[in-house]
């Protein structure tokens, strides 16, 4: 007796690469080689209906094809380098996949790219390592060139891996010197931003309560801006560090609480009209971007500013003409020129949430707190004075 068939067959496709064929089943896309002896392996895989996944899915199958036959990645050009790493490595290579770290690489990749691209792997050597910190240097922004490069290093060791490259040209190079941009921000510009902010619209309010959540708790802006209300528990205030390297263990860190940081957290909570999954979220409800805060952020630090400075005031009052002006051209078509406004950040009233967690930490080390280490809650003991003890008096008894 003939069997019947309960579900549609998986059609078999040619992929224009030798061997390579992809299959499409009822759930999922596969592609797999056929080898000379006839076995089969799997080199892709992606869920039906999913085509960003479809097409890293293919262009991985299709190298890893190349790999099979020629023993080496066919790469042209560092470009196509670049991409392999992209696509292949950078997924499980870095722990921050959040959309902010994504545009951050993808911006890297562009300027990589852009320099080294058109380039053999073979051919890349020292010196266009130092070409491209010099280039990066006179188009203003020498330190940002350094963090490129280094992606470029680490791309390279996998290059040498793959048989692209025989040794990695970008090791042991001194990178471009750069002046450290460091504020030094005092606990009563918080507090007095943070009291500031209580008499504003609700939104201006959950920005002043995270920042005297932060400077309380120091914890991380990135920690602080997507703070789930799961973590505030019977014990006190806990979040999963945000920054540890691929591979390390997770560090919980918890604060305990205090008066003042139940109040904080209170006020958070009654600035949203209902109740949030995210005690700082935007009117939506969502987590902020760090984009989405970043410009907020300036909204209310210029409003702020403005109550206590008659020039900022000004500046701001011929801000808001510009936008009024701006959002009638918009609508007519006609040409208005762009706003050449305040420097705000150059105030020293200014301050952004990065600066805050410093601030805290740098408090806990001027009282001699026994938990300071543990309140900055870095692996190690010397990054917490190298870059957040901001102290400039150091006070110690004499020796007798």
């Amino acid at each position: 007796m003939p069997t019947r068939q309960t579900s549609a067959p998986s059609r078999k496709e040619r992929t224009g690469i030798d061997r390579l064929y992809k299959r499409v089943g009822k759930r999922k896309v596969s592609w797999y080689y056929q080898h000379p002896g006839g076995s089969s392996e799997t080199l892709g895989t992606a869920a039906l209906g999913d085509k960003k996944a479809i097409l890293e899915a293919e262009r991985s199958a299709k190298r890893k094809a190349l790999d099979i036959q020629q023993g080496v990645v066919v790469a042209g050009s560092v470009t196509e380098l670049i991409e392999r790493f992209r696509d292949e490595v950078a997924p499980t290579h870095y722990r921050d996949q959040s959309k902010d770290g994504l545009a951050v690489r993808t911006g890297t990749y562009a300027n990589l790219i852009k320099f080294f691209g058109a380039m053999r792997p073979m051919a890349l050597k020292t010196v266009h390592g130092y070409q491209y910190l010099d280039a990066r240097a006179k188009a203003g922004a020498p330190a940002k060139a350094n963090k490129e490069l280094s992606l470029m290093s680490t791309i390279s060791h996998y290059a040498v891996r793959w048989g692209l490259m025989e040794a990695n040209p970008f090791t042991d190079m001194m990178q471009n010197r750069t002046e450290k941009d460091v504020r030094t921000i005092s606990r009563s510009q918080i507090v007095r931003f943070y009291l500031w902010s209580l008499k504003q619209s609700p939104g201006y309010q959950v920005l002043g309560c995270a920042g005297m959540f932060t400077y309380l708790t120091g914890f991380r802006a990135a920690e602080v801006r997507p703070f789930h209300v799961a973590g505030l528990q019977r014990d006190g205030v806990r979040v999963v560090s945000a920054k540890r390297k691929m591979g390390e263990d997770e560090v919980s860190k918890l604060r305990e609480w205090s008066p003042r940081l139940r109040a904080v957290v209170a006020r958070a909570k009654e600035a949203h009209s209902a109740s949030r999954l995210y005690l700082f979220a935007n009117a939506k409800g969502a987590p902020y971007s760090k984009s989405g805060w970043g410009s907020v952020w300036t909204d209310a630090m210029f409003d702020w500013i403005a109550s206590l400075d008659r020039e900022v005031a000004a500046a701001l009052a011929a801000k808001r003409e510009w936008e009024v002006l701006y959002r009638a051209a918009r609508k007519t078509g006609a040409h208005i020129a762009p706003y050449e406004g305040y420097k705000l950040t150059d105030h020293r009233a200014y301050f952004a949430l990065s600066d805050v967690r410093p601030a805290a930490i740098t408090t806990k080390l001027r009282n001699r707190t026994d938990d300071a280490y543990d309140f900055a809650a870095h692996a190690n003991p010397a990054t917490t004075h190298r870059h957040y003890d901001r102290r400039t008096e150091r006070r110690a008894k004499a020796t007798e």
